[in-house]
């Protein structure tokens, strides 16, 4: 079964960083071809407006996915983090495969309308981009939200539980990416 896994990084958060890492290195072992989007967006960057960093994104998205053959591929699964998981969204919408899996780690609001009962999400409760999470995620039952965590899923002064959080998220993921192949 020929498999594929795109990760779509989040704004000034790259695929090397844990919680894409963990996960995607996760994914890559049980068999799925990998590609790694970069919108070269970087932490030491200065802040730009939202529109510009969706626009690059989009951009980078497009020159990247536009001669990949998603029929050639039995499995899909989508792997983003904020910015990364309403780009995924939107090509997944674009793409029009139903049976594209997204993992959405610290969503958009925005994405949520293209995410269904199967996909997998993760995020925070004091995530800002996704206030409210408890309620806006009650119908997603492959859904988790990490308790004082904020939308980099970090634990302000408290590296134990950040890295406790890494491994959880790789842990979530593995139990969900497993139930696929069944």
């Amino acid at each position: 079964m020929k498999k594929l896994c795109v990760v779509f990084p989040g704004r000034r958060y790259s695929v090397d960083r844990s919680i894409l890492y963990y996960p995607s290195r996760i994914i890559q072992n049980r068999g799925y071809e990998m590609i790694y989007l970069h919108y070269d967006m970087h932490k030491e960057a200065p802040d730009q407006e939202f529109e510009l960093s969706y626009k690059h994104g989009k951009e980078v998205v497009d020159e990247r996915l536009k001669d990949v053959d998603f029929s050639k591929y039995e499995r899909i699964i989508f792997l983003g983090k904020s910015l990364g998981t309403l780009l995924s969204s939107e090509e997944k919408e674009k793409i029009g495969r139903k049976d594209i899996v997204t993992i959405a780690i610290t969503p958009l609001e925005g994405c949520l309308k293209y995410l269904n009962s199967k996909d997998l999400i993760i995020c925070g409760l004091n995530d800002q981009f996704l206030p409210d999470a408890k309620n806006k995620l009650s119908n997603f039952p492959n859904s988790y939200i990490f308790p004082n965590l904020s939308h980099s899923l970090e634990a302000k002064f408290n590296y134990h539980l950040t890295l406790q959080t890494v491994e959880n998220v790789a842990g979530i993921v593995e139990a969900y990416v497993n139930s696929l192949e069944l």
